[in-house]
């Protein structure tokens, strides 16, 4: 398998991404509701899906010393994304000084739903994993 190829692994009832060792709890996934249709997720950049799977994942955005994270360690988000996604109706912000925070919209909520079923879930770099 080649360096920046994608692989994962059922490990600890969590999928693993092996290269970069995050993971997505699959209990925690809420699916897709039976004849809900998909989100239109081909539009959203690989920063807005990583996002969107960022703040599910950890039930929303901080935003501390300037910069927003989603789970502690995580990756940061860009403040343009995470003001992209507000704009786009997906995230409410909620600013204070130099903190705040973000919560997931029902549509947003939609969106990374979607981007996490069907069996190959988004991982938190926006990829998907194979």
């Amino acid at each position: 398998m080649s360096k920046g190829a994608n692989m994962t692994s059922l490990k600890d009832n969590a999928v693993e991404h092996a290269s970069r060792g995050e993971k997505i709890c699959p209990s925690s996934v809420s699916v897709l509701a039976p004849g809900e249709r998909h989100a239109p997720i081909a539009e959203l950049s690989p920063s807005k899906k990583s996002a969107l799977v960022a703040c599910f994942n950890a039930g929303g955005l901080n935003k501390k010393d300037g910069a927003w994270h989603g789970v502690l360690g995580g990756k940061p988000i860009s403040g343009i994304t995470t003001a992209d996604l507000a704009r786009d109706g997906m995230l409410t912000v909620t600013t204070k000084h130099r903190n705040g925070s973000a919560r997931l919209t029902e549509r947003g909520s939609w969106f990374a739903r979607t981007l996490l079923s069907n069996g190959r879930p988004a991982l938190s770099n926006g990829s998907p994993a194979n």
